[in-house]
């Protein structure tokens, strides 16, 4: 007996090879097949056909869309017989993996945002270090009372670096101001993509960029991160995922916040997870298999959170996260967000036709492309799991 698992990503290749290193132990006469898949599209065309992996890796996809296209096979059996306890899961991440009652992944780690801020550039500008709760308004001004010009009025240093160009830092501002570019069910970006609300938000967005507060993605020779480390902005939007490569001395100089909002309004966040092939003939051995990859807690468990944020209160208390002063305050956001319009795969042609966000320069190129977009592609094409790209 066999089991086979693929992965484009080296970094999980190494959690799964330890899953399945353990799993040998207790199974010595079967054989874990590891796969490095040559590209995603090859790897939907193979489980549309019958002959893709086993244990099939779930990037956030709507999973609705995946269950339905024969990519995941509903697990709720399995997970109600065998006493899963899916609530410990924040319910963000649970949501995210149902569908009709149907359960098609095991989350693993995830992504959010928030904003890491130079403690010293607010001493020195007397400004409070962010709350957990402050607005876009609030970090907004302290952009501007930290951004520094010489007498020519030239920028010595930003308030905030904003990366512009991926809709995952933009759209939680659109929501704050009560937009959408996508409609709930995932159909149509007429009366969303081009609201006026969804414009404001947008052009919010970018005024950081027109007024000097933050630069565009092209920062110079170095990095955005480095030009962080080395005192050139003052704030920086990104994800949990730039903690890991903090040497000790910048995890010191550094606090986070959340994404700023106003209350009750969701921040943005992915999922990672596994499921189960519907073609997969060894579903026991499987489903053995992904309990062993998929459990919060136990070594595994902490291997996903040494990679990304943990997705459960188990996973969350037994890496260390849960007391960690720059994990912490991404584990709160991930409470209260949701995924993006990208979760749905057929979103992304039709978003990205001509680079859409790359064609506003300026604020007050928003609404022309906005409106001209929602014009183009009123509403989303049919689900194709062979042809559509993934975020």
């Amino acid at each position: 007996m066999q089991i086979r698992i693929a992965t484009h990503d080296d970094q999980r290749m190494a959690v799964i090879q330890e899953a399945a290193r353990q799993f040998r132990n207790d199974h010595p006469g079967v054989a874990i097949v590891l796969e490095f898949a040559p590209d995603r599209k090859t790897m939907r065309r193979q489980l549309a056909e019958g002959n893709g992996p086993d244990i099939v890796e779930w990037e956030g996809a709507n999973m609705g869309q995946c269950l339905d296209g024969g990519l995941l096979s509903d697990l709720s059996d399995l997970i109600a017989r065998d006493r899963i306890d899916m609530g410990d899961y924040y319910p963000s991440v649970h949501e995210a993996v149902h569908s009709d009652g149907r359960i098609g992944a095991i989350p693993v780690m995830a992504d959010t945002l928030g904003v890491f801020y130079n403690r010293d550039h607010f001493d020195q500008a007397g400004l409070s270090y962010p709350g957990e709760n402050w607005t876009w308004e609030e970090f907004t001004d302290a952009a501007e009372r930290l951004t520094l010009r010489d007498e020519r009025g030239d920028i010595r240093r930003y308030g905030a670096f904003a990366s512009f160009g991926y809709m995952i830092y933009v759209e939680p501002v659109v929501w704050n101001r009560g937009g959408a570019f996508l409609s709930e069910d995932g159909t149509a970006l007429d009366g969303y993509l081009n609201s006026e609300a969804t414009i404001e938000g947008v052009r919010s967005y970018l005024r950081l960029i027109d007024q000097g507060l933050s630069p565009r993605m092209e920062v110079g020779r170095d990095s955005w991160i480095d030009c962080f480390i080395h005192g050139k902005m003052s704030m920086y939007l990104d994800a949990n995922w730039a903690i890991r490569p903090m040497k000790a001395e910048q995890r010191a100089k550094f606090g986070v916040a959340g994404f700023p909002r106003d209350p009750g309004k969701p921040n943005l966040f992915e999922v990672y997870g596994y499921g189960i092939s519907p073609s997969c003939p060894e579903r026991e051995l499987a489903w053995a298999f992904l309990r062993k990859l998929t459990a919060p807690g136990g070594e595994i468990g902490k291997l996903w959170s040494v990679l990304k944020l943990a997705v459960s209160d188990t996973a969350a208390e037994h890496s260390g996260q849960t007391t960690d002063a720059l994990y912490a305050p991404f584990l709160r956001e991930l409470r209260s967000a949701r995924l993006s319009a990208y979760q749905w795969p057929n979103m992304i042609p039709a978003f990205h036709f001509r680079d859409t966000f790359r064609t506003m320069e300026h604020a007050e190129d928003v609404e022309q492309v906005l409106r001209a977009a929602a014009r183009r592609t009123p509403k989303l094409p049919a689900f194709d799991p062979v042809r559509f790209e993934w975020w």
